[in-house]
């Protein structure tokens, strides 16, 4: 997907929202997005999981596309909602145990936790919900073209002959720090929290306290990474780019 950068719009860019919507609308508010006509918001994935207010990330974030004021790139997480309602319940059991999948489906349902969800009850009150959600989620666009950046939620693999004949699977789940650059561009993805790449395998709640430029935004040659960790960090960074 192509978006002309047009001069005096400003875009701010974030990833990795996770369910927290009141960490979103706090970043955002700092970084001076208020819904002007020159603002434009763009989401670079995993609107849902881990946090408990996917509900009200997806229905602000739905809000503003429609509004022609966000646009929205797919990550992994958004794609285990269309594993739910396309009914494969061997994946949907997999992102409730390692993923964080059950605060989503609470949030998006309006049930309450049970240790054996009732799925096919649980994907019809969703659907039943929010009936524009499977449409809107699969065809949300894998990348933007902006200008000189490249938008995606995990990378860009800059080693192929034309890039763009990527699987949908390579831009979600492809950590753009160990890919190949593209030249002449510059990449900004999420999906790699910027502390765990320079800090293996600590604690990071420890980390943050100690040391909280490592959840910042990461620059490197043509790339930057923008995923904070909003579940450690309680916050989301905000890149902003300015035609």
């Amino acid at each position: 997907m192509d978006i002309n950068m047009t001069k005096g719009i400003k875009y701010f860019i974030i990833s990795d929202i996770h369910g927290h919507f009141d960490e979103m609308i706090l970043s955002l508010s700092r970084a001076g997005f208020d819904q002007n006509k020159k603002h434009i918001l763009i989401v670079l994935g995993d609107m849902f999981d881990r946090g408990n207010q996917s509900k009200e990330v997806l229905e602000y974030l739905y809000k503003l596309c429609m509004e022609k004021k966000c646009y929205v790139v797919i990550g992994n997480h958004d794609v285990f909602l269309l594993e739910l309602i396309d009914e494969n319940y061997s994946r949907v059991e997999f992102n409730i145990q390692y993923n964080g999948f059950s605060h989503t489906l609470i949030s998006l349902s309006g049930k309450t936790y049970s240790s054996s969800f009732d799925l096919p009850q649980i994907r019809s009150e969703i659907i039943n919900n929010y009936p524009f959600l499977y449409e809107w989620i699969n065809h949300l666009p894998n990348y933007i073209e902006i200008g000189n950046y490249i938008l995606v939620h995990g990378g860009i693999d800059g080693s192929k002959d034309d890039w763009k004949t990527s699987s949908r699977r390579d831009f979600v789940w492809s950590y753009e720090s160990s890919l190949q650059r593209v030249m002449d561009k510059i990449v900004v993805a999420g999906h790699q929290r910027t502390a765990t790449i320079h800090n293996k395998n600590c604690n990071y709640h420890d980390l943050f306290k100690e040391q909280p430029d490592e959840f910042g935004i990461m620059f490197l040659e043509g790339k930057i990474l923008i995923d904070g960790f909003v579940e450690v960090s309680k916050n989301i960074n905000v890149l902003l780019i300015e035609g």
